[in-house]
């Protein structure tokens, strides 16, 4: 019987022999007895009468509080890079920006090998061979922050061998225009000592953001006159960075080991352009027209350090990390506007120049520990969390003329504090696992110096935890609870307020709530199929608002800034998915299906119901050929619907088409090539409707994406680091 990490012991008074390794559907295996082996057993396909039978054990199946998918063995290691084969993975979304979310539940975090990623680029450096499983945990236990919406576990194969190997990885990508950079990934290995050094560097440009935007709302004393707004914008961010990270950890035996990493992620140079005009219009009639230049230099330092001990004494378990974060963000700016009465362009125009300069910088440290022992033939575990935060925000700026912007200089200071219980037992096939986390917040916000009592928070909270795990037959179950709760983002509880254009101003909200939301999750697997259904009761939810600007004599000024919704709201959602083997095609299709009772303002002072059903498919397939030639193609479609505060106007879609040669290079490794082509048909466009006094309805066009990745692997190994990370979710929302 294997642990919950697939490991488990042969007690045997024999020292050497062989080891015959057998499953349906697999090859067998005959391996050299001995201790810290890694087994894996690659799927078999027998010849019968003319008909291929090709046994498979399930891909996904209820793993105690989670949903294990086993990439080893399966056509996912072939996928690419890590990143790669989660989007495989059906109830996982990833997002442009890299993020992972759990379609249902939110943004994820991820642990790999139990640390807690910290950088969305780890997606691309690790390759998806090195994949052991992936579990989906929807309803985290009360061992991860409250904050925590989903968590996804990735554990990686047992490294193998000693000595050096290295791997680096070349890509490039090509929209509007080209990036490119590169990765060395070098690693030592001898005996309990393991040592990486990771040097990555790059340039981004080939994005470009298209918006455009319309905005209706009412003025007057009745409110008798309407206003539109229509804007474009076209916004170019290119920067150079570079990152070097060095990570050690030593293993004195399988019960101790110890280790830490640092890492320096630089960019000396971010520039920003922007290319900002709306046409203004009052009852139909044109009102004005403005035309602005943005330019931003953005430039960041940050360190990250993490220390960690991992081990056992008898039959207790330690898990011990300190966490440190320190950065540094400046961009000075330039805004250039002109504008032109009556929305006609002549000679006369009017014309605002803004020098701006906006600082933000962290101190933060962060420890944790947890402690766990077998108690009553089930798990018991407890531990807490602390973390402490310096936040600052200046923001500075010369105009012109007088604008209703303040010059600020902000400071936070929060103390973050946590301890939980969690007891976990099998009974007979039945899995229980309960838990509580009560978490403290104390935070001090100062203004030029002078705390601020109306905005300062000192609050603590109860999060109960509970999983339920049975099979019914063949089919696997589980059943689970959580409350959790999402504190703003620090950049969200800012009073420094941005000038965008003459009629435009965006700010934080420093009186800003947490969202709580209390959720029931069922998952149900059944071979190579399943499905997820989730209910949430959503409080506060934080969306973005766009009301007349305070105290403006201009009643067409507008503040754009976070608020919390007025209502609490129900969400339902469905997610069916299959992943089955067909010869060398591999497909994976899934549905979500999401239902939800929105109440929003509208500009007419009206109640709207966003309740409109929305639906998300994707279709997936990968066909291996020979002489290790792949092609990946898959299909994203999304319909109209409402998504909180949102409506979808349009439905959208796109398609994907790659290929994929592994090349071996004998004694001088392995060689893999990647081309891609994301939304082959420009069809990926986004258009929305953002409710308040304000509306604002988005069109955001597309355009493909062309990538070329080439890896080259030799004597390759994985490291064996094992920090978790402590203060996550606070490093999180700076």
């Amino acid at each position: 019987m294997t642990d919950d990490q697939g490991k488990f012991k042969i007690v045997t008074d024999v020292n050497e022999g062989l080891f015959k390794v057998t499953s349906v559907g697999y090859q067998t295996l005959y391996i050299k007895a001995g201790q810290d082996l890694t087994i894996q057993m690659k799927e078999d396909a027998q010849l019968l009468k003319e008909v291929v039978v090709k046994g498979q054990l399930p891909k996904t199946h209820v793993k105690g509080d989670a949903m294990r998918t086993t990439v080893a063995g399966t056509i996912l290691e072939k996928a690419g890079t890590l990143g790669d084969a989660l989007t495989k993975i059906p109830s996982l979304d990833v997002e442009k920006e890299g993020g992972i979310k759990v379609l249902g539940r939110g943004a994820a975090e991820i642990y790999i090998n139990g640390r807690k990623m910290m950088d969305v680029n780890e997606l691309a450096r690790i390759s998806s061979d090195q994949i052991l499983h992936v579990d989906v945990v929807s309803n985290p236990g009360a061992r991860y922050a409250a904050s925590t919406k989903a968590v996804v576990r990735i554990t990686l194969k047992k490294a193998q061998g000693e000595g050096i190997s290295f791997q680096n990885k070349t890509q490039a990508m090509y929209r509007y225009g080209w990036s490119a950079n590169n990765l060395l990934d070098v690693n030592y290995r001898t005996g309990g000592l393991d040592l990486t050094a990771t040097f990555w560097a790059g340039t981004y440009g080939h994005n470009k953001s298209l918006q455009e935007d319309d905005m209706s709302y009412f003025v007057g004393e009745h409110k008798e006159n309407e206003i539109f707004g229509h804007s474009e914008q076209e916004t170019r961010h290119k920067w150079k960075g570079l990152m070097p990270q060095l990570q050690i950890n030593y293993m004195f035996n399988e019960n101790h080991s110890l280790g830490a990493l640092y890492k320096y992620d630089y960019h000396p140079k971010g520039e920003l352009t922007s290319q900002f005009n709306t046409d203004e219009y009052e009852n139909g009639l044109p009102m004005e027209r403005s035309e602005s230049e943005v330019f931003q230099d953005e430039k960041f330092k940050k360190h990250i350090f993490n220390a960690y001990y991992n081990g056992k004494v008898g039959n207790l378990g330690i898990d011990l990390n300190i966490d440190g974060l320190f950065d540094d963000t400046e961009a000075p700016g330039h805004t250039r506007e002109l504008a032109w009465a009556n929305g006609t362009k002549t000679n006369d125009c009017a014309i605002r120049n803004i020098e701006s300069n906006t600082k933000s910088a962290n101190n933060f440290w962060a420890s944790k520990l947890i402690f766990s022992y077998p108690l009553f033939k089930g798990n018991l575990s407890l531990g807490g969390e602390y973390s402490y935060n310096h936040r600052t925000d200046a923001y500075s700026f010369e105009a012109s003329e007088v604008v209703p912007v303040k010059t600020t200089d902000t400071e936070i200071n929060e103390k973050s504090t946590a301890g939980f219980v969690e007891y976990g037992r099998q009974f007979g096939k039945v899995f229980v696992q309960a838990g509580l986390r009560y978490e403290h917040l104390k935070n001090d916000y100062y203004n030029f110096g002078k705390r601020d009592e109306e905005v300062s928070r000192n609050y603590g909270d109860w999060f109960p935890t509970l999983t339920l795990s049975v099979p019914i037959g063949k089919v696997q179950t589980s059943l689970s609870y959580r409350r959790d709760i999402q504190r703003p983002a620090y950049g969200n509880l800012t009073s420094a307020t941005i000038y965008l254009n003459r009629y435009a101003y965006q700010s934080g909200n420093p009186e800003l709530r947490p969202m709580y939301t209390s959720s029931v999750v069922l998952n149900v697997g059944y071979q190579w199929m399943g499905m997820s259904v989730n209910y949430s009761r959503v409080k506060d939810e934080s969306t973005m608002w766009s009301e007349p600007y305070p105290g403006a004599d201009d009643p067409l000024v507008c503040l754009v800034r976070p608020i919390n919704s007025r209502e609490d709201y129900n969400q339902l959602s469905f997610n069916p998915y299959a992943s089955p083997t067909i010869g060398c095609w591999h497909p994976t299709w899934y549905v979500y299906l999401l239902f939800q009772n929105y109440k929003a303002l509208t500009a007419h002072d009206t109640t709207i119901t966003l309740d409109k059903p929305y639906l998300n498919f994707g279709w997936d397939n990968t066909i291996e050929l020979p002489k290790g030639w792949r092609i990946n193609a898959g299909v994203r479609y999304q319909s109209k619907g409402d998504v909180g505060n949102c409506r979808l106007l349009k439905a959208q879609g796109r398609f994907d088409l790659g290929v994929q040669r592994d090349i071996n290079l004998r004694r001088l490794g392995s060689l893999t090539l990647d081309l891609r082509c994301n939304d082959v048909f420009n069809s990926d466009k986004t258009r929305c409707t953002l409710y308040g006094p304000r509306e604002l309805t988005v069109l955001n066009p597309t355009r493909r994406t062309f990538m070329v990745n080439l890896t080259w692997k030799f004597n390759e190994a994985r490291s064996k680091y094992r920090g978790s990370g402590a203060g996550e979710k606070q490093k999180a929302r700076m």
